[in-house]
């Protein structure tokens, strides 16, 4: 601190959002190669061509442990990442409690690690948001320059997950509604490129979605594009009120043993009856982008029907989602969002192409499909 004091409040905003980023972006790096650990540990010896009973009973196993460490270790609530960090934001001066640093991470690993069928996205943002604010309270930050470094942990981390810097400044600006200033612009730029910069030499440059976009925009196909908006705003619209509804069922359910038991029943069977609701479900978005649609099947009881309509699952996911963060997980909907905006993009042009003869490609629909049902679900187009 007494180092610092020789700068100007400029370059200390700009070297704390550095610092920011590059912890925010380390932070994001532990936690999805712990995800993947748990993955590969837990799925890689399964047979593609057989059901695993294993499915059935991994997600519960996740819920207890997440459930039990944020009951007796947290002790805090640390569910919905975006909404503590609005809390935080405006009924807390920014102050963020430093446990938020770790916790969410270590009790959605074990969510999402067993096959929660929830997102990363949030509880990481929680995490750069909590990263920023106690940087923030470390250095006696005053309210404006705490709650632009907590904003600046939000978006490193955001761009982290998704190797796009731009995405995590225009979140901030979307969703957590910080004033438009060169002063806040210029800190949340850095501590998301130095956040992307950082996954980027220790974890590749290869991004999330690895998809060879071949097809160029045609005008005739703008009709279906606008049929396909209407179709996303219908899904983001099923996807809130489910999500609400299972939310408000759990909420009655007395006694945490009984949560786990109706949630452990209710998701364990989504996800032993159809595998790619197992955790955030980007493999699957992948294979259904690249029209591998009998990937969809492995490991699964209708891996021998693979001809058979796969749709149901658009429908499934948030039902999955509702019910892990019901009976204790903890993980967001961004990933979850998506899923379904990609199912709702590629079941349509199926759907088109076989009705109507048409030739409509798949992977461009597939990402409209999935920035329509995001902006939806988060009332955040431009993030989308």
């Amino acid at each position: 601190i007494i180092a610092t004091k020789r700068l100007t409040d400029r370059q200390l905003m700009i070297l704390l959002a550095i610092v920011v980023g590059l912890a925010a972006g380390l932070a994001t790096y532990v936690f999805q190669h712990t995800l993947e650990f748990f993955r590969f540990s837990l799925t890689s010896w399964f047979d593609i061509d057989k059901a695993s009973v294993f499915y059935f009973f991994y997600p519960v196993v996740g819920i207890v442990i997440a459930t039990l460490f944020v009951r007796y270790v947290v002790r805090d609530d640390i569910s919905e990442g975006v909404t503590r960090v609005l809390y935080a934001m405006s009924k807390k001066g920014s102050r963020i409690k430093p446990h938020n640093c770790y916790s969410s991470i270590i009790a959605s690993s074990a969510t999402i690690g067993f096959g929660g069928s929830v997102g990363p996205e949030a509880p990481i943002v929680l995490t750069g948001s909590a990263i920023g604010s106690n940087i923030g309270r470390f250095m006696r930050m005053n309210y404006k320059n705490s709650t632009l470094l907590l904003c600046c942990g939000a978006a490193a981390a955001l761009s982290a997950v998704f190797k796009a810097p731009i995405t995590g400044v225009v979140f901030v600006l979307e969703i957590l509604m910080l004033d438009i200033t060169v002063a806040s612009i210029i800190p949340l730029l850095i501590s998301t490129v130095t956040a992307t910069t950082l996954m980027f030499f220790l974890n590749g440059f290869e991004p999330v979605f690895n998809l060879d976009v071949k097809y160029a925009f045609q005008l005739r196909n703008l009709p279906y594009y606008a049929l396909l908006g209407l179709i996303c705003g219908l899904m983001s619209y099923y996807f809130t009120q489910i999500n609400g509804r299972i939310a408000a069922r759990f909420a009655r359910i007395r006694g945490m043993y009984r949560k786990w038991i109706v949630g452990g029943l209710l998701i364990g069977t989504l996800i032993f009856l159809f595998p790619p609701l197992y955790g955030e479900g980007y493999e699957s978005l992948v294979d259904l982008m690249h029209g591998n649609v009998d990937a969809l099947f492995n490991n699964s009881l209708f891996f021998r029907y693979r001809s058979i309509s796969w749709v149901v699952m658009l429908f499934l996911k948030v039902v999955a989602m509702s019910a892990t963060n019901g009976a204790g997980g903890v993980g967001g909907s961004f990933a979850p969002s998506l899923f379904v905006g990609a199912f709702t993009g590629a079941t349509m042009v199926y759907m088109l192409n076989a009705l109507l003869g048409l030739e409509l490609p798949i992977i461009p629909f597939t990402l409209v499909g999935m920035a329509g049902v995001m902006s939806g679900v988060m009332k955040a187009p431009l993030t989308s």
